[in-house]
């Protein structure tokens, strides 16, 4: 079980490790620092307040304890200047991973377009992990460039492509008309080129909550379903 959203980071992390692996290894490098910052000070926290519930008579005469004390904020002192340069950094490369992210979204679309298919026959099954490895070899075989954008829109291409070729092996002739369609509306969709009203009518036709404020059909010819295609059909406004 995978959501879209999940699909898109680990694809993000897989085509950064393989155009910047310098970025990817530093994002690792510094979520491990971060994390081992964040449990030493919570580790010192836990020791000062086992050292106040067990301490007996005047706190000032603990030597233990004020000694931790002092440890404690000297320590704590320099592990906050570390994670406060750490996640300056981690917010810096993050930055720049964000430049692949029309990669790993297309990519994410585009399985879960796969992943749809199985809704028109059972039988139309993919693997994730098959999925991934296609995603590996577009990265390794699309056309490279030295400006960012056209490395992208090389990489959405091939991978595109790629991905439809990879799926029409396994579907039936009928389907695959039906297949393209179906990228091309996600592509559009997650690019905000579709007017959505209009193309759920056009997938779902027709529907009247309100039948009461509907207009009389006015032809006894019509089928009732028709005349509601054309009495929602005027509410959308370019069709008005």
């Amino acid at each position: 079980a995978v959501k879209e959203q999940g699909l898109e980071a680990q694809l993000l992390g897989i085509v950064v490790r393989k155009e910047r692996p310098e970025l990817e290894e530093q994002k690792d490098n510094l979520v491990i620092n971060i994390a081992a910052g964040k449990k030493k000070l919570q580790s010192l926290e836990d020791e000062i307040l086992r050292l106040l519930n067990e301490a007996q008579g005047s706190l000032l005469d603990d030597e233990q304890l004020v000694n931790t004390l002092q440890t404690s904020k000297a320590t704590s002192q320099d592990v906050s200047e570390q994670l406060q340069t750490a996640e300056e950094t981690e917010a810096k490369i993050d930055s720049a991973r964000e430049g692949y992210r029309p990669c790993a979204e297309r990519a994410s679309i585009l399985f879960f377009v796969l992943n749809d298919m199985g809704r028109i026959d059972p039988m139309y099954q993919f693997s994730l992990d098959a999925y991934i490895e296609l995603f590996n070899l577009s990265i390794d075989k699309s056309q490279r460039s030295s400006k960012l954008e056209e490395r992208i829109a090389n990489l959405n291409d091939f991978h595109t492509y790629a991905v439809y070729r990879y799926a029409c092996r396994g579907l039936f002739e009928r389907h695959k008309l039906l297949f393209s369609f179906h990228m091309c509306g996600k592509i559009l969709e997650a690019a905000g080129k579709l007017n959505m009203d209009e193309y759920n009518f056009f997938l779902r036709g027709g529907i009247v909550l309100d039948r009461d404020n509907q207009m009389d059909n006015p032809a006894p010819w019509l089928p009732d379903t028709a005349w509601d295609n054309v009495t929602e059909l005027d509410k959308l406004a370019n069709f008005h």
